[in-house]
């Protein structure tokens, strides 16, 4: 029998406090934690469009050098100067249309049933050895058309965006998110080369070569019929010219090597990621030839079957980024990927 209710729970007043305080601090830092993230990745995205605004700023330097102070200020043949803005023009607007569409075409979101349902994910995190979680990961994919697995033979998930990986499709660590045929993460562009935009991104590396090339080639003929290359000559309005010249020998030895690598991949249905790991499939085992499907059907993959539209940055590329046509190695035949 207790004489005082109030003394029937003794309450000590200074542990509540503490914690009132200790609540009170974790929020704070919690607040502080969330605000320098955010603020962080602010400047990150800021920081990610320093290479685009650099290149702005040499296109519009060599603009200024190429068309004012040597077409029309230096040229006095009409018709030879007309000519040469023409092609200069026309290869200003392809490289400029073609980077723009390398640039702003969005990463297509992978489908929601792709997902990993909350339930499953749960399992998946509590999973106990390898053979528990491929049984997981062979239920929650079902029936999604995969070919490809891990090294482990269990098939490939993300565990950031908790996702079922379609073949060729990889978590891009700056874009934050899984892109169908990932290829890599061009600063240059500040977009992933992915599945939709890998025809633009390469006509973009052709046509940048071209312009680089005919900055280069005039200049070159610029210089050589000021000073001959004699340095005894140089002058201030030759260093003018110099400067562009020497932009372009870096960007088109650049663009050239980027665009016979790409070239290369396109004709061989790989990309940078499969050419540095091979990708492991289910059946066939690790092997970077289960995509080709020989030379004009692999161009035809990435660029379509209308060639009026292969040199223009129109959207022509086959199929849709999540499945893939697999060549088979032992009959010769192609079929549709599928576990």
């Amino acid at each position: 029998m207790i004489g005082n209710p109030s003394q029937a729970l003794p309450i000590n007043p200074v542990p509540i406090v503490t914690q009132w305080a200790l609540d009170y601090l974790t929020e704070d830092r919690e607040d502080d934690h969330r605000q320098r993230r955010k603020c962080c990745g602010c400047l990150g995205s800021i920081l990610r469009w320093i290479p685009v605004i650099f290149m702005g700023a040499i296109l519009v330097y060599s603009y200024y050098v190429y068309v004012w102070h040597l077409c029309l200020q230096k040229m006095t043949n009409y018709i030879v100067m007309g000519v040469l803005l023409l092609w200069y023009h026309l290869l200003l607007v392809m490289f400029l249309w073609t980077y723009w569409r390398s640039i702003w075409t969005r990463v297509v979101p992978i489908p929601d049933e792709w997902s990993i349902p909350d339930a499953d994910w749960r399992r998946l995190q509590r999973a106990d050895g390898l053979v528990e979680r491929r049984r997981i990961l062979v239920a929650v994919a079902g029936s999604l058309p995969i070919s490809m697995c891990d090294q482990n033979g269990v098939v490939r998930y993300c565990a950031y965006c908790r996702i079922i990986k379609p073949d060729r499709a990889h978590h891009c660590r700056t874009c934050q998110r899984c892109i169908l045929k990932m290829d890599h993460h061009c600063p240059w562009v500040n977009n992933c080369v992915h599945f939709h935009n890998y025809k633009f991104f390469v006509l973009f590396l052709f046509y940048s070569s071209l312009y680089c090339l005919d900055i280069l080639v005039t200049l070159l003929h610029h210089l050589h019929h000021e000073w001959g290359f004699d340095f005894d000559n140089v002058t201030m309005d030759s260093l003018l010219t110099m400067v562009p010249l020497v932009f372009a020998m870096i960007f088109s030895s650049a663009a050239l090597i980027m665009l016979g690598i790409h070239i290369y991949f396109v004709l061989v249905n790989r990309t940078t990621m499969e050419s540095a790991h091979s990708p492991i499939f289910c059946v066939a085992g690790r092997t970077r030839k289960n995509f080709s499907l020989g030379r004009c059907a692999n161009f035809c993959e990435v660029f379509g079957y209308r060639w009026y539209l292969w040199p223009l940055p129109i959207y022509s590329s086959c199929g849709n980024g999540l499945t893939f046509p697999i060549f088979n190695n032992r009959d010769g035949s192609v079929s549709s990927t599928g576990v």
